[in-house]
């Protein structure tokens, strides 16, 4: 027989907290910097809470209390990156070079082909001389 979690409802308290605050930043559409900003300063008294249990239930196992504390700050920072992960997970995908790239291709006007200075392919194939053709010779 198993002992009972003794970190189960204030865990369960912590990531209910950090689902919510990463449920309703995507709902309000939360800029990422916004969001870096302020989730680290989220939960705190939920995250305190199950710090506290964290380490009770390692001392009671007979864990010294640094290797106490370096697990309930694991676990923590476990739970804070998965919800981390799901908001940004969550964003919509950026172009090859990142926000930047996506900001100067919004601002930059369409042209229309023939202005772009660039030839189409099958214009620039029908400039290329034909390839030299080789005689084969019967056997």
């Amino acid at each position: 027989m198993q002992p009972a979690d003794t970190t189960r409802a204030a865990r369960e308290a912590f990531t209910g907290c950090l689902r919510t605050y990463v449920d309703r930043s995507l709902s309000a559409r939360m800029a990422v910097t916004e969001f870096t900003t302020a989730y680290p300063q989220q939960c705190s008294t939920q995250e305190q809470a199950y710090r506290d249990a964290v380490i009770r239930r390692e001392t009671a196992s007979r864990m010294s209390a640094a290797d106490a504390r370096e697990s309930a700050t694991m676990e923590i920072d476990d739970a804070r990156t998965n919800f981390r992960e799901r908001y940004e997970m969550a964003q919509p995908a950026t172009p090859p070079g990142g926000a930047a790239a996506a900001q100067t291709a919004a601002q930059t006007p369409a042209q229309p082909a023939g202005q772009t200075g660039a030839q189409p392919a099958a214009q620039a194939a029908a400039q290329q001389p034909p390839a030299p053709q080789t005689a084969s010779s019967p056997n």
